[in-house]
């Protein structure tokens, strides 16, 4: 199976059946009483459209629009299932006069969000992240994603996945006499010990698991917090000039490549890991019992995910600390969530209509209706307990405890990440070492940087 992209996971997988075009009517207006001298005057409909992609996204919004409308009978809500070649021009959509009032959005330089940041096509939010408690309700590591260069913010989180976890089979752990590592050298020595065994220690798909993933992971580690917010735009014309004390060629960065040579050389991933290439060729040497460990996201602790697939009990752990002021445990996929477009017809309505979404009650409902976690980091677990496995609840609860910081690739632009990925790859080859791939892709991070100037 090739990789998906974070859109065509979203516009295959759903809990309930794919949406279509859906729409919805306000209420009629209720006919004059009897004896009237004339009838009441009429109130004016408010038509609002809301764009999302097909799936569980389009199924979710559905559910909020029908409340809304349930509580609101003077707004009519539709929603607009947006085809892919819409999605692809949104800078155009939404600069257009046929724009959705409110949409969903992927909001990551990939799909130009920076580019409409940039040319001000989007109401800023700033006064909802105020009023609505968005600052408190959301971990800071969203936060600080969903501030933009310019210090405004344009959209608000409706959905997080995180990643990178280790799921392991609790069979081969418990016959080779070996418990979830809480150092490198421990993980390092139980690989030894499953080889000597006859597993395999540790698959992934190399193109998300490694050079994404795993590098992702040690980024956590290793860069302190300034830095990790930071390292993903340095890529950018505006990127804060705080950020020129942080390079790819200093120790923290360094760090990262040793990291992954080091699991290269201590046999930690499993044989030929650089041809695994296909998610589900990488998965299944798990699954089958090959491999005792799998490095994948949380998506595959729910029920619908390993648990279905293999007959041996999973466990899961953390990769170990590097520095005891670490960042975070694992990255959260965060750019997911609802925009207004300047140019849309009913503003202060769609603004009004986004606040309302974004309240506890709505964003229990949301994420019921779609499935997946909500951005919000106050949400009682017993929103979650018809549609998260045990494994996925505890993810939560461990999340609110270490934190919730964005994924680096979430904030770079295509170039930038594919730099980054190359310089792992171009390592794990053996062209380059840790410190040749910190210098290569420095130079091409200050060339990147130069194209967008």
């Amino acid at each position: 199976m090739t990789r998906l992209t974070r859109r065509e996971f979203l516009h295959r997988t759903s809990f309930v059946a794919a949406g279509g075009l859906l729409a919805a009517c306000a209420a009629p207006t209720a006919p004059a009483a009897e004896g009237d001298s004339a009838a009441a005057p009429m109130e004016e409909t408010i038509e609002l459209r809301v764009g999302a992609i097909a799936g569980i996204v389009t199924e979710g919004l559905q559910a909020l629009a029908d409340r809304y409308m349930e509580e609101n009978s003077n707004v009519s809500v539709t929603i607009d299932v947006l085809a892919d070649e819409q999605y692809q021009q949104a800078f155009l959509l939404f600069s257009s006069d046929d724009t959705p009032d409110v949409s969903w959005y992927q909001c990551v330089p990939a799909n130009r969000f920076n580019d409409m940041v940039t040319n001000q096509i989007l109401v800023p939010l700033d006064d909802l992240y105020e009023q609505e408690g968005w600052f408190d309700a959301y971990p800071e590591g969203i936060v600080d994603f969903q501030r933009q260069p310019d210090g405004h913010y344009y959209s608000a989180t409706s959905s997080v996945v995180w990643t990178p976890y280790t799921y392991y089979n609790k069979e081969i752990f418990e016959e080779v006499s070996v418990t979830p590592p809480e150092t490198w050298d421990d993980l390092y020595e139980m690989s030894s010990e499953l080889r000597d065994a006859g597993y395999q220690p540790l698959t992934v798909d190399y193109n998300m698991g490694i050079q994404s993933h795993f590098s992702d992971g040690m980024q956590l580690r290793s860069w302190s917090r300034d830095q990790y917010n930071c390292m993903p735009i340095k890529w950018r014309a505006d990127v804060p000039a705080s950020c020129d004390q942080y390079t790819w060629t200093d120790p923290d960065s360094i760090r990262i490549f040793e990291y992954i040579k080091a699991m290269v050389d201590h046999g930690v991933f499993v044989d030929g890991v650089t041809g695994l290439t296909e998610y589900q060729t990488g998965r299944s040497l798990f699954t089958t019992g090959k491999a005792a460990m799998w490095q994948t996201g949380s998506w595959d602790g729910g029920s619908a995910g390993l648990s279905r697939d293999v007959e041996f009990e999973i466990g899961y752990f953390y990769y170990p600390e590097i520095r005891p002021e670490r960042t975070g445990k694992v990255g959260a996929w965060v750019p997911d969530g609802l925009i207004v477009p300047k140019s849309g017809q009913n503003i202060e309505a769609s603004l009004e209509f986004l606040a309302w979404t974004y309240r506890l009650p709505q964003a229990s409902l949301y994420a019921q209706t779609a499935g997946i976690p909500h951005g919000r980091a106050d949400i009682p677990s017993e929103v979650y307990s018809e549609i998260l496995s045990e494994m996925q609840l505890q993810f939560l609860e461990d999340n609110k405890e270490y934190g919730t910081p964005a994924l680096y690739e979430a904030s770079s632009n295509q170039p930038y990440q594919q730099a980054t990925v190359k310089s792992v790859d171009q390592m794990m080859a053996g062209g380059l070492t840790p410190e040749e791939a910190g210098a290569w892709l420095q130079e091409k991070t200050e060339e990147i940087h130069a194209e967008q100037s």
